[in-house]
């Protein structure tokens, strides 16, 4: 059951916020996003940015991450960094579903409202999607990829071959 709901934001108001971003961080042309590097930069960039890497055993046996969107600090599995600076696609794909987080709440200020009923929540309205939809769009750009296959996005863009095939799938019907 979703706790939570949020403005509803669209996969193209999602790329949109991304596609601003990789231009404000230069990152326009860059196929493959320095993510681990990026946690070093945006304190310089966004004062309310930090962010720390934690032993395993402070965070819950599921959470791999997780963002305090009152403060925009987001708490990293020590695991979970290790493997992102080894390259790892599904832990570089949880960093920037953190960093979607931190960008949806904290830098653009969208809304979070309790959700008291447990009524059925549009899945634009899901924070988690709101944040896994931006990771995706942030990792692999549309138009660096639109003509690759998914094997080819998920090595260049350094992403799980799950998170390639999700892109790949919005790319495709466009």
């Amino acid at each position: 059951m979703i706790d939570y709901t949020v403005e509803p934001k669209s996969r193209k108001d999602l790329r949109t916020l991304a596609n601003i971003l990789r231009k404000h961080l230069g990152l326009q042309d860059c196929i493959y996003v320095p993510i681990v590097e990026l946690l070093d930069i945006l304190p310089e960039l966004f004062d309310d940015f930090n962010y720390e890497i934690v032993p395993d055993t402070e965070l819950g046996k599921n959470v791999h991450a997780e963002t305090d969107v009152r403060t925009g600090y987001i708490k990293i599995k020590e695991s979970v960094y290790e493997r992102a600076c080894a390259g790892e696609g599904r832990d570089r794909m949880t960093i920037a579903h953190e960093l979607g987080h931190y960008f949806t709440f904290c830098f653009c200020g969208f809304k979070l409202q309790r959700n008291f009923g447990k009524a059925d929540v549009p899945t634009y309205r899901q924070p988690e999607w709101q944040a896994k939809c931006f990771a995706g769009e942030f990792m692999v750009p549309e138009k660096l990829v639109r003509n690759m296959s998914i094997n080819e996005i998920s090595e260049k863009c350094g992403v799980s071959y799950d998170a390639a095939k999700i892109q790949y799938k919005y790319i495709s019907k466009r």
